[in-house]
């Protein structure tokens, strides 16, 4: 049993340390549960106000005073706690205002009941003033209207703790602490009334309000628990699509979001260290432990699938100078980095096609440029090449919308000769004196338009880079074709950089024919490469070993044959071809 004499100075005590829980929860007031935590603590620093002006009295009208003052707090108690709990927990909905006072009723009676007890008994049968220890205490015969008022408290703070008590179930391991000190330090006066009911030591439960106080108030100072509402939390890490990870300060899980076990895996568990919760997102975990959020969105394997992620690093609120952990946000951003990546391909694919266009215009343009005085003096044959030309330029646009519109080469495939179609592409290349020669008459199903602007930049590159009064020599090979021109050819440390847009070793070339040969065979899934011929070759059936150039080779092979076996006859080094690094219409 508590001696009587301390009663006064620990119903002081309560009462101050209530005072500044009242005070740090009304910080809070615009937070969930902030303005019935207020309450709550404010109706307990009144009520242990009251219990130790009871305390103290001398007379029994003194004490009865008291007790009655201690009423108002004793109707607020059980209704702020409700309303606390239900905000707490995300119920806002549940309470409104006119419930609380429907709720608040009952007990509101039993002040006034207590307040006019001497003209009925209900609440107090009689009352008498015993000395107790050092002291004195007020022994009451308690009446009808108690014992119902009583009965209704505890209905209302049972279904709270109880609703509580499962809010520090679920919640997350990180509030755990705090809601339970809640818990506790509620419960706790609560609890002690039954064992004084019950028959055990005689003190007043009301002195264990100190608890309370204490307990709300290191909640508190441990994070902002008015903030948080563990079932909203828990509809709200469920519902968010994307991957959230919290990390307390020693680098282990704290918590996680269902989106994150199914993006990270099993290995995302509550406990686990951050090393090997991310093993399965190695780009994650090093951006992690550099601490920096990356410029770049990260990749993430998803049941096979490459996925893209944006990370976000969110430090959890100090205590004191002491960092609680991190959340790390996880934001898919795999259709909008798809999206940017196509983005970038149809931009570069753009731009090449315009420079492509313009490469491609000026071969016929300089060739009707170069037969106009002859057809203006009456040149039969000269107003053939400008008429062909001009014809050839309305071919390139035609061409060139027909890709634009109809991007699948294999829609534009058909039956060719190839010399015939050599032919064609040598009368509206620009190619100056140089001449040429077609080896063999193969027939080929591919995109006639996209070999004929092959051929022609193909044969312009061989008229500017070849010297002066060079020898083409356009061959038809099995499973494909090959331009051989006779001059010094492509230095064997500059051919892995021949078909790099911009790269020419001319001073007025462009850079853009071979660059537009590469992305064109590429877009048709043609493969090209560069070497150096081999001076004759027996590829032609029928007419024996054959006189070509030993200068620049460029070999387009068609099928799924190795471009090495279709270059072998007419290039001296097969092993040392060189393919296009980067083609264009093959990124991603």
């Amino acid at each position: 049993m508590i001696d009587v004499s301390l009663t006064a100075p620990l119903a002081a005590l309560a009462a101050t340390v209530a005072a500044g829980a009242t005070a740090a929860a009304f910080e809070y007031r615009d937070e969930p549960g902030g303005l019935a935590a207020a309450a709550f603590m404010g109706a307990i620093f009144w009520w242990s106000a009251g219990l130790f002006g009871e305390a103290v009295a001398a007379t029994e009208a003194g004490k009865v005073f008291w007790l009655n003052v201690q009423y108002p707090a004793t109707a607020v108690v059980p209704v702020a706690a409700v309303a606390f709990v239900a905000s707490y927990l995300g119920y806002d909905a549940w309470i409104s205002r006119r419930r609380l006072l429907v709720l608040a009723a009952p007990l509101a009676a039993l002040t006034l009941l207590s307040w006019t007890n001497d003209y009925h008994g209900l609440v107090r049968a009689g009352t008498d003033v015993v000395a107790f220890g050092s002291g004195t205490v007020l022994v009451r015969e308690l009446g009808p209207a108690w014992w119902a008022g009583w009965l209704y408290s505890q209905l209302l703070l049972v279904a709270t703790f109880a609703t509580l008590a499962y809010g520090v179930y679920d919640s997350a391991p990180a509030f755990r602490t705090s809601a339970g000190l809640l818990l506790v330090g509620a419960g706790a006066p609560w609890a002690a009334q039954f064992v004084v009911l019950g028959g055990g030591p005689a003190f007043r439960p009301e002195l264990l309000f100190v608890l309370t106080g204490v307990a709300f108030t290191a909640a508190l100072r441990r994070g902002p628990t008015l903030g948080v509402t563990p079932v909203a939390r828990q509809v709200t890490l469920k519902a968010i699509p994307d991957p959230i990870v919290v990390v307390d300060r020693s680098g282990r899980i704290a918590d996680t979001n269902p989106a994150a076990r199914a993006w990270l895996g099993d290995d995302v568990a509550v406990g686990a260290t951050v090393a090997d919760a991310l093993s399965s997102a190695p780009e994650v975990r090093a951006a992690y432990r550099r601490g920096e959020a990356p410029d770049e969105p990260l990749r993430v394997e998803v049941d096979g699938e490459t996925r893209f992620v944006s990370l976000s690093a969110v430090p959890l609120p100090t205590l004191g100078s002491r960092s609680q952990g991190t959340v790390l946000l996880l934001r898919d951003v795999t259709d909008s980095e798809r999206n940017r990546r196509d983005l970038e391909v149809a931009n570069d694919r753009l731009q090449t096609l315009t420079h492509a266009l313009a490469h491609d215009i000026k071969n016929p343009l300089a060739v009707a440029d170069g037969f106009t005085d002859l057809a203006t003096g009456g040149d039969e044959a000269a107003i053939e090449r400008v008429e062909g030309a001009h014809d050839r330029i309305f071919e390139i646009v035609d061409e060139t919308l027909a890709a634009v519109d109809h991007p699948d080469p294999d829609t534009d495939a058909e039956s060719f000769r190839f010399a015939t179609l050599a032919e064609d592409a040598w009368r509206t290349a620009e190619t100056a004196a140089a001449t040429l020669t077609v080896a063999g008459d193969e027939s080929y199903v591919a995109d006639r338009a996209a070999v004929r602007s092959v051929l022609e930049n193909l044969f312009r590159n061989a008229a500017v880079h070849a010297g002066p009064d060079p020898a083409v020599t356009a061959v038809a090979l099995d499973g494909g074709f090959a331009v051989v021109d006779d001059g010094p050819g492509i230095p064997p440390a500059e051919r892995d950089r021949a078909f790099d847009r911009g790269y020419t070793t001319a001073d007025d070339g462009t850079g853009i024919g071979l660059a537009s040969v590469a992305t064109l065979a590429a877009s048709h899934g043609w493969t090209v490469a560069a070497g150096r011929g081999r001076g004759e070759t027996d590829a032609v059936p029928d007419a024996g070993a054959m006189a070509v150039g030993d200068g620049a080779a460029f070999v387009v092979g068609f099928g799924d044959r190795p471009v090495a076996e279709v270059a072998a006859p007419i290039v001296a080094d097969p092993d040392a071809l060189a393919t296009p690094s980067e083609p264009l219409a093959t990124e991603k």
